[in-house]
């Protein structure tokens, strides 16, 4: 009979739990169509690395990420383990005599590591409990289900050590296999069997774990199902995967992504996999900085929406938007909670700075989720901030956001002998020079020394002058995508027309641009950022750098040349042949804190605390003498941090500038 009953049951909870787990898989089914089903041995690669081995959890060195990475690793293994034994006691509870003791030798080494890694998770649980009680981090979002899922674990472990020393009592000694179970036996002392608490504590046992079963579909611990899949199916190319739009769609009634079923199933899979860890909002520069952007609330609050309009997805009735005008509330802990619609205020504030993703331990993509929004928010709608009018419109009349005629793209470069690709049709390097050193008085600073240094280093290289467009960066980020088509193909064309093979830039926002996303455009050129083509011309004897500085200085790393590109090691190169004493601040290399400026938030107002002010501190802290940067935007904006707080004893150079500085 009891055998019966307990069939009943876990029938009851495995039934439910498929059924709940096919009705999540069915909503997946109204996202779009994506292909991430190329270069499966990459993608399992991927999914072991990061979802078994947990190595997602220890991207960055942080102490609070780095401490929540062992707990939740703990806790991860601790169940991989305990998998087999709750098999066991699965098939006791029809089979009361059963184990797995016929495996012979394996079953004692079997039952130690039960035993071990029941207590590792215990001692994870204690950990929890500790950073939640006690460090407090506001990053985490405070739920009653985290708590109700550590007390079923705590459960769970306890009535499998008081199972385990009851056993004990049958042969009256303690298993030198189970030492943690046999502890409890010696602290309950337990002189005999008592088959009734065996029993109680069985169906405690497995009450708990169908409840937690069916809990895991029902709460934020979906990530136990859908982390691992979702880390497979990230995403292998560019950093950002933006989706294309087909303009010569006749029959688009709009562009971007108003509704929930608009976006692609992946990036409905990815509010699934989300394990609200806070990573990403730890490390963002606009949730740090008082901004009502909060990159896993832009994850959840997709989720929220997708369940909110669930119902009506499947009758085919009027959704709720993903997007609203309303602002959020702010939670006790200091951050905004979105609930199932996105405050369109929040999507203005990234710098598309790429942080969240790289900590993100499931690949979730929260940069495209942005840019889908922000793109129906512009194309179809026609409504963004008010700053950004004349910046679209300067950027459509005269190809740059500064509205400076073309005429005066070359002025920078006077008295330098610089040759256009009319004048020099064979140059071996175009000099993509880009809007910002093209217009912006302190980047004309950097193109000129660079071009000295290629001068110095005999490189036959020309520039497009007058025929030089935008790249479209700021354009596409702000959601822009029409904008940015015309200038791509325009650009593609020039470089077609002129035969262009490879390409330099000094800005690493052109240079992710240009090498990522023209291709898709039918435009394949070698491109190379400026830190790359000086360490090549180093290598090869090109340029000497034998003037040594002796100063100090810290690097920052440019978003689009570290996260988005992967460029760290060049410009660090670079700086310490030439003479530079490098120190390295907090954040550097890919936990590496945002200027401010990208995503075109160089053009728009911030609220709260300013970014480039929290880099400037960060730098200053290091007590080195230069602030030393590879990217246009981010030398205007450290500039400026720089002049805010008035240390004009510091000096904010690009890698071309401490080139020039040391060349022979």
């Amino acid at each position: 009979m009891e055998s019966l009953i307990f069939g009943i049951v876990l029938l009851a909870s495995v039934g439910y739990f498929f059924y709940r787990v096919n009705y999540l898989y069915s909503l997946l089914k109204f996202g779009q169509a994506e292909n991430r089903f190329c270069s499966p041995l990459k993608r399992l690669n991927t999914a072991v690395k990061n979802g078994l081995l947990q190595m997602c959890h220890f991207k960055i060195n942080d102490k609070d990420i780095n401490y929540a990475g062992i707990m939740h690793a703990l806790i991860f293994f601790g169940f991989v383990v305990l998998l087999f034994g709750e098999i066991e006691l699965i098939i006791k509870g029809f089979a009361p005599s059963f184990s797995f003791s016929f495996l012979g030798f394996l079953y004692p080494v079997y039952l130690f590591l039960e035993d071990l890694f029941a207590f590792l998770v215990l001692v994870a649980i204690v950990m929890s409990l500790v950073r939640r009680f006690i460090w407090h981090p506001k990053k985490l979002n405070y739920h009653f289900s985290a708590y109700l899922i550590l007390i079923f674990i705590t459960i769970v472990v306890f009535t499998l050590f008081y199972m385990a020393a009851l056993e004990m009592a049958k042969t009256g000694k303690v298993n030198p296999y189970e030492p943690f179970a046999g502890l409890v036996y010696r602290l309950l002392n337990i002189h005999s069997y008592n088959e009734v608490a065996y029993h109680i504590a069985f169906w405690v046992h497995m009450i708990v774990l169908f409840a937690f079963l069916d809990f895991i579909p029902n709460s934020k611990h979906l990530h136990i199902l859908a982390g691992i899949p979702n880390n497979y199916f990230a995403n292998l190319g560019p950093s950002m995967a933006l989706r294309d739009l087909n303009f010569e769609d006749e029959n688009a009634e709009s562009f971007g992504v108003k509704n929930v079923n608009e976006l692609t199933w992946k990036q409905l899979l990815d509010g699934y996999a989300c394990t609200e860890c806070g990573r990403c909002t730890q490390v963002c520069p606009a949730a740090n900085t008082g901004k009502v952007l909060v990159p896993r609330e832009i994850i959840l609050g997709i989720k929220e929406n997708l369940f909110h309009n669930a119902q009506n997805l499947i009758t085919k009735q009027e959704l709720t938007p993903l997007v609203t005008n309303d602002l959020p509330q702010e939670n006790p802990h200091g951050y905004f909670e979105y609930g199932f619609a996105i405050p369109d205020k929040a999507l203005w504030q990234c710098t598309t700075c790429g942080a969240c993703q790289n900590v993100c331990p499931v690949s979730n993509e929260h940069i495209r989720d942005m840019v889908d929004l922000k793109r129906y928010a512009v194309l179809t709608q026609g409504e963004f901030p008010e700053k950004l009018v004349p910046i679209f419109n300067n950027i459509e009349t005269n190809s740059n956001p500064w509205g400076i005629n073309a005429d005066y793209r070359l002025d920078w470069a006077k008295d330098l002998d610089v040759k256009t690709i009319d004048e020099l049709k064979d140059a071996e390097v175009l000099y993509f020079v880009g809007c910002a050193s093209s217009f912006d008085d302190r980047s004309k600073k950097l193109a000129q020394s660079f071009v000295r240094v290629l001068q110095k280093a005999n490189v036959k290289f020309a520039v497009l002058g007058k025929k030089e467009k935008c790249c479209g960066d700021n354009a596409r980020r702000l959601g822009n995508e029409y904008l940015f088509y015309n200038l791509a193909q325009e650009n593609i064309e020039t470089f077609k027309a002129y035969n262009i093979k490879k390409i330099v830039t000094t800005c690493p926002h052109g240079y992710y641009t240009l090498k990522n996303e023209y291709s898709k455009l039918g435009g394949e050129f070698e491109v190379l950022h400026h830190s790359q083509f000086i360490s090549q011309l180093i290598k090869e004897g090109k340029i000497k750098l034998s003037n040594k500085i002796n100063q100090t200085a810290t690097f920052h790393d440019s978003c689009y040349l570290g996260r988005h590109s992967n460029i760290y090691e060049e410009p660090r190169q670079i700086a310490t042949q030439a003479g530079f004493n490098l120190t390295e601040m907090k954040n550097s290399h890919c936990n590496s804190f945002c200027c401010g400026a990208g995503g075109g938030m160089m053009w728009l107002e911030e609220d709260g605390e300013r970014m480039n002010k929290v880099r400037t501190a960060q730098a200053i802290s290091t007590n080195a003498q230069n602030i030393i940067t590879a990217c246009p935007f981010c030398m205007i904006m450290l500039d400026d941090g720089v002049k805010d707080i008035s240390r004009d004893d510091i000096g904010v150079l690009d890698i071309a500038q401490v080139v020039e500085k040391s060349m022979a």
